[in-house]
């Protein structure tokens, strides 16, 4: 079995959502905690580990982690943006892994809109049985430039309208799920309004797995996609470590 993992790193350079004060009031910091000696501690910062201050020298490292629930590789729980709904830690894992179904848009262009018509000609058969991943290659060839959010390729409303359609646990995307807010120069599609995308999913409690990365590496039909978040009581969402079980 060849296992890929399709997840973004997580560290202290990641760029959060633009237009939303909360990712930059509470940045994603990594930092260790204690270590075991100043050597341990020079081995980590040439590795580009950033520490706040001096860590104690103790018998054991031990690190802290603070992060938002929505940056990097995570799943959107429907309670993001539906009150009352499935919690992160109310969803069942037979949601999250099952065999997977790579749907390749990678012709898209950068700043483009991913439509459900862009889906159904590509060819490839889908339904509930597997969670599709909807391909572009933006996650792998942009994240961490500036380009990621300035010019992201993102999602028409009949996507998520498809996806109820076709009746799938959970969507797997590699690129902005709604209408890029925050750039100018563009015109929101009529009658897709704010967060529209998310809620339409979620209503139908489809789960949202966002910002895969390393796509290209699966070179099979034949694999089992997990989706792993965080067992967090009550949340949103959740970091999430995303992998393809090729057989």
């Amino acid at each position: 079995m060849n296992i890929i993992d399709l997840s973004l790193p997580i560290n202290n350079f990641m760029e959060g959502l633009p237009g939303i004060p909360a990712y930059k009031d509470h940045p994603t910091k990594c930092f260790p905690l204690s270590v075991m000696s100043d050597h341990q501690l020079a081995t980590l910062k040439e590795q580009g580990i950033v520490t706040n201050e001096k860590p104690e020298i103790s018998n054991h490292m031990l690190s802290k982690i603070e992060i938002t629930t929505h940056i990097g590789t995570h799943i959107d729980a429907p309670l993001h943006m539906i009150e009352g709904a499935l919690s992160i830690d109310q969803i069942p894992l037979n949601n999250l892994v099952k065999k997977g179904k790579v749907i390749p848009l990678n012709d898209m262009k950068p700043g483009s809109m991913v439509t459900a018509e862009n889906i159904l000609d590509c060819g490839v058969e889908f339904d509930e049985s597997v969670i599709p991943i909807l391909y572009t290659g933006w996650t792998e060839k942009k994240w961490g430039t500036k380009e990621f959010w300035d010019n992201t390729i993102y999602m028409h409303k009949d996507v998520p309208e498809l996806m109820v359609d076709r009746g799938v646990s959970a969507v797997a995307i590699d690129f902005f799920p709604e209408f890029p807010f925050w750039r100018t120069g563009i015109i929101r599609p009529k009658g897709q309004p704010a967060g529209h995308n998310h809620r339409e999913l979620f209503k139908n409690n489809i789960i949202l797995i966002q910002m895969v990365t390393n796509v290209s590496k699966i070179e099979s039909e034949d694999f089992i996609l997990s989706a792993i978040p965080l067992k967090i009581e009550g949340a949103d969402g959740s970091p999430a470590r995303v992998f393809a079980m090729v057989t």
